[in-house]
């Protein structure tokens, strides 16, 4: 009850105030369109718009910041399903089955389905956010390197086989994606890897240029080599690009376990909504009775990730704002908004700031709402971004590709690292090894390697820190089930094979 009085108290101070409500819709808008745009960012936003808080009331303030992290959410996937060039890191997923249903025809579906799965995963992070906040925070502490390690390990085993390639190709790109994200400096040493001596490679290749590099731009080289055109959306009906509610709506079960898996991913600091995307894809396709068809435009594999993504950040917020530990790099922003205006993150928020920390979380809700509407009523505007010739539309992404890693840091290095990967996705395209094996392995590198050494370095080389917890024991129990899991798996695979292929020829 106590819960709900706060709440009540958050949503009256941002719906009973006309400017904060304000700047509550001008946060959404502006979110969802950098969200759109690959290259600015959501965290470059905020960064940028954080001083110009300073004249605004602290819940108007927060308010915005927090607009923005959803818009940004929620805007990510819309350039993943139209050109197959994600907006960020964390909505590379989208592109696995959004880019083939709008491929089909179908644009006015994806981008529907998606703001759908997008609400009902931002409904789950906002109700974990409201009820959960203070239990969960104490829980994710108990997460030290070695059992991030664990995590890391386990996240890996499980989604090695997410693309419909086989998993020795899989495992392969996996491990070229470890193997790129050590370039740069050593992240506790400092000493030069992989370097060969480029200044520009200090800071490791970006993930961003990897991703457009990978999916855009390998994208333009298919497009160009082949001169094929998408299918043509003048002519598609108003019911085409606002489908039924019970087409969307059956896929209600996967929105809700992608939002519950985006939710709790989303409590550790640094594990981020990358990782809840690719482990709510992963968990959709191994447990979906038609696993072939994940990757060529199946709805769930849309779904499950939009959801984990946009749940996420009812997550990020709980260590945030419950330890004054960011749990993302906007969730660092809205920390130094807090700090901003003369609040100190942290447990003691709840109770000496209860009306501030409230509104911001009912800011999560309302943004929600408006989220939905705005991305809902825009389906036609973001529809016609297909009606153009192939061409035109090749030129177009290639420039989007080119534009938005420039001004990552106007640094034209980024732009030749982002026509190596290119290639490299063109190549991998060629030889059936999946992109997204390779992406997760960028992306979980560093979470990989840093937590290994730390562990390490916290229990002075003893490697029993890797098995001394309750947490690292029951880690390592699901790893080695899993793997059994796997191998049995395969072996009945194979055994199916032959005896198929004896049936046939006999």
């Amino acid at each position: 009850m106590e819960t709900l009085t706060l709440l009540s108290g958050g949503l009256t101070a941002i719906l009973s105030d006309p400017a904060t409500l304000a700047w509550c819709a001008l946060g959404v808008t502006i979110g969802t369109v950098v969200g759109a745009l690959p290259g600015i960012g959501t965290v470059t936003t905020m960064a940028v718009l954080l001083p110009l808080t300073f004249g605004l009331s602290p819940v108007s303030a927060l308010v915005l910041l927090v607009a923005i992290y959803m818009g940004g959410m929620f805007g990510g996937r819309i350039s993943s399903i139209l050109l197959n060039i994600p907006g960020d890191a964390s909505s590379v997923v989208s592109t696995f089955d959004g880019y083939p249903l709008a491929r089909q025809g179908r644009v006015g579906y994806a981008l529907t389905l998606s703001a759908v799965a997008s609400f009902v995963g931002g409904l789950v992070g906002f109700a974990g956010l409201a009820l959960l906040a203070a239990v969960l925070a104490k829980a994710a502490i108990l997460f030290g390197p070695a059992e991030y390690f664990l995590l890391v390990c386990l996240v890996l085993l499980l989604t090695s086989g997410i693309s419909n390639s086989t998993r020795p190709k899989a495992i392969a790109a996996v491990g070229l994606g470890v193997l790129v994200s050590t370039v740069g400096l050593d992240r506790i040493t400092g000493d030069e890897r992989f370097t060969w001596g480029i200044v520009d490679l200090w800071d490791g290749a970006d993930l961003v240029v990897v991703a457009i590099g990978i999916f855009g731009l390998s994208e333009v080289i298919v497009r160009i080599r082949d001169g094929g055109k998408i299918e043509s959306t003048d002519k598609l009906p108003l019911r085409s690009l606002f489908p039924p509610a019970r087409s969307v709506a059956r896929y209600t079960p996967s929105m809700a376990r992608g939002g519950l898996i985006g939710f709790l991913i989303g409590i550790f600091p640094g594990a981020g909504a990358s990782m809840a995307t690719f482990i709510a894809y992963a968990a959709e396709k191994t447990f979906g009775k038609d696993r072939e068809s994940f990757g060529k435009g199946n709805p769930r594999g849309l779904a499950a990730p939009e959801a984990a993504d946009n749940a996420s950040v009812g997550g990020a917020l709980i260590p945030t704002l419950s330890l004054g530990i960011p749990g993302s790099a906007s969730g660092a922003m809205i920390l130094g908004g807090l700090v901003m205006v003369g609040l100190q993150p942290g447990p003691e928020l709840f109770t000496k700031s209860a009306d501030i920390v409230w509104a911001v979380i009912a800011a999560v809700l309302v943004a929600n709402v408006l989220l939905l509407v705005l991305n809902t009523v825009l389906v036609p505007f973001f529809a016609t971004a297909l009606r153009v010739i192939s061409p035109y539309l090749t030129v177009f992404i290639a420039s989007l590709c080119f534009v938005g890693v420039y001004s990552l840091r106007s640094n034209f290095f980024d732009v030749l690292l982002m026509v190596a990967f290119g290639l490299i996705g063109y190549l991998m395209r060629r030889s059936g090894y999946p992109l997204t094996s390779l992406l997760l392995g960028v992306v979980l590198g560093p979470m990989l390697e840093d937590n290994f050494r730390r562990a390490l370095l916290v229990s002075r080389g003893d490697w029993s820190v890797f098995w001394s917890s309750p947490v690292t024991v029951i880690l390592l129990t699901t790893i080695v089930v899993a793997v059994v899991a796997l191998l049995a798996h395969a072996g009945w695979r194979r055994t199916r094979a032959r005896a198929e292929r004896t049936a046939v020829m006999s």
